[in-house]
């Protein structure tokens, strides 16, 4: 009994270890299992896709007009669910909406995808340009909205 009970010892052990060994994979996140999906964006050459470039570099603060046009190449429109209009202009449409200098608007200023989000750094939130943890996606929808 005593052996059949070391035996079973050992077995839970093993399985155990083969667990723990394991284990950081089963819990890591979805962009260190799949890598950045954004990666790409990392190469000076896909810069032009997205900004303009009024000399030889990139101007980090001007945005294309077709800069949407890259973020659909993968993320479907018909996917995004209820999500915030673009190609509008704030002051237009909303004569009192005031966009942060933070949140860009494409060069004819109008809204793009990349207003709201990032094509550059970590996934987090859905590389929104602001967020919280406690109120998600409120704390970048009231910057323009005001609270709900």
């Amino acid at each position: 009994m005593k052996i059949r009970g070391v035996c079973i010892l050992a077995g839970l052990l093993a399985a155990l270890t083969g667990v723990l060994c394991f284990a950081p994979a089963l819990f890591a996140s979805n962009e260190s299992r799949r890598g950045n999906p954004h990666a790409h964006f990392q190469n000076p050459d896909q810069c032009p896709k997205c900004h303009l470039s009024p000399g030889s570099q990139p101007a980090p603060g001007r945005f294309s007009t077709e800069a949407d046009t890259v973020c659909l190449e993968c993320h479907a429109k018909g996917s995004l669910g209820r999500s915030h209009p673009t190609n509008v202009r704030p002051e237009e449409k909303y004569r009192n909406m005031k966009v942060p200098v933070d949140l860009r608007l494409d060069d004819d200023g109008r809204i793009m995808c990349l207003t709201c989000h990032t094509a550059h750094g970590q996934y987090v939130s859905y590389f929104l340009r602001r967020s919280g943890p406690d109120r998600g996606f409120d704390a970048l929808c009231e910057t323009c909205h005001g609270k709900r």
